[in-house]
């Protein structure tokens, strides 16, 4: 294998906004449906998905009676003010920096392909002090169907200009690693107990990123 570019997801692998996301989700179908009950696992299947696919599935949860757009209203203010006070720093993966000067010291090519918004992307990494790293930055808002839906990944793959066998993409959701998947990258899938769904696809399975960067430079 000759890796020329490393792919990262960013909710749940580069800062740790996957859970707190999974609890503004369930908060606001609370809020929304205060008689709302059902088993936790069943909420799990909002993790990683994309905006259209998430505001559906919380149509499920609260009810028909709300329509798609006014969800997507009221869920935007709401995990917007959630977010309002958010210190990215603090739930920055630091390790991840091993990986990002390891790939710049051996002159490989640096991209995120996450379903979130693609200002927020850059948010994100500007607070973390690492956008400058990247070459390629892609939102899920850019396609009809973001993750598990492939193309983001066939977009990054055709920006960067390398094959699938010369990538490796970073994931944590069922959903990021099945798009990864769809196009042959291999996959290091980051697992968090917190969130217990996994996707056995994943080439390699870690729960930190020093493991990630271990699997990496030995390749």
């Amino acid at each position: 294998m000759v890796l020329e570019a490393i792919i990262f997801d960013m909710d749940g692998v580069i800062v740790d906004t996957e859970y707190f996301d999974f609890k503004i989700q369930k908060d606001f179908i609370l809020k929304s449906n205060p008689n709302f009950s059902c088993d936790e696992s069943e909420l799990l299947q909002l993790v990683g998905k994309s905006y259209n696919t998430l505001y559906k599935l919380l149509q499920n949860f609260i009810g028909d009676e709300f329509s798609i757009s006014e969800i997507e209203e009221e869920y935007t203010k709401f995990s917007e003010e959630c977010y309002r006070n958010i210190d990215y720093q603090k739930l920055f993966r630091r390790d991840i920096e091993f990986i990002l000067k390891f790939a710049k010291a051996n002159n490989m090519k640096l991209a995120v392909a996450s379903s979130s918004r693609k200002q927020h992307i850059i948010e994100v990494l500007e607070a973390c002090h690492i956008y400058q790293y990247f070459d390629y930055i892609e939102s899920g808002e850019n396609f009809s169907e973001s993750k598990p839906n492939p193309e983001i990944y066939y977009s990054v793959l055709k920006d960067l200009s390398v094959v699938p066998e010369n990538c490796i993409a970073l994931e944590d959701s069922y959903s990021g690693i099945e798009a990864a998947t769809g196009t042959g990258i291999p996959r290091i899938g980051y697992y968090d107990e917190r969130l217990p769904i996994f996707n056995s696809k994943a080439s390699w399975k870690v729960d930190n990123m020093r493991q990630a960067f271990e699997i990496i430079s030995s390749l």
